[in-house]
């Protein structure tokens, strides 16, 4: 019979998925939350950067367990993961003369500044305006930089 074959070979395709690589999105906060269990009762283990890469294990629900890249596992909200490679790595603030950078409410100098940045300080490259790039700092602040001033 014929049918059996078939049925052993849709039996196999509905265990486990193969491992599927997402990326964790953009969010207000600026991290996600990776728990040890699927729900937010669950204790935080770490917190994931936008952009980090993960591999998906399982889904139950909303929620999905992940493994990253330096083999440790947990479960995240899947509403932040998502396809493809994160448009650009994080940028991080170069050294200067005054020894701080100032974040602007917009693309320019002539912008109010909104708060000092420092040297080494972690920032989320959201878009661009010729030479000033608009960036989320690790604290959540967003506001525009220019591109002298930052490196990867």
């Amino acid at each position: 019979m014929r049918l059996a074959p078939l049925l052993a070979c849709l039996a196999l395709l509905s265990g486990p998925a193969f491992a599927q690589t997402l990326y964790v999105r953009d969010s207000e906060e600026g991290y996600l939350n990776m728990r040890d269990g699927p729900g937010t009762r669950h204790d935080v283990v770490r917190r994931l950067d936008p952009g980090d890469r993960v591999s998906v294990q399982e889904s139950l629900g909303l929620w999905t367990r992940v493994r990253l890249p330096d083999g440790n596992e947990g479960w995240v909200s899947g509403d932040y993961l998502e396809r493809g490679e994160p448009i650009a790595a994080a940028l991080f603030v170069k050294p200067t003369n005054v020894g701080y950078l100032n974040l602007r409410q917009g693309p320019g100098t002539e912008t109010p500044i909104l708060r000092r940045i420092y040297p080494g300080d972690r920032l989320a490259p959201l878009g661009r305006d010729g030479v000033w790039i608009e960036v989320r700092h690790a604290t959540g602040a967003r506001g525009w930089v220019h591109s002298d001033y930052v490196t990867r």
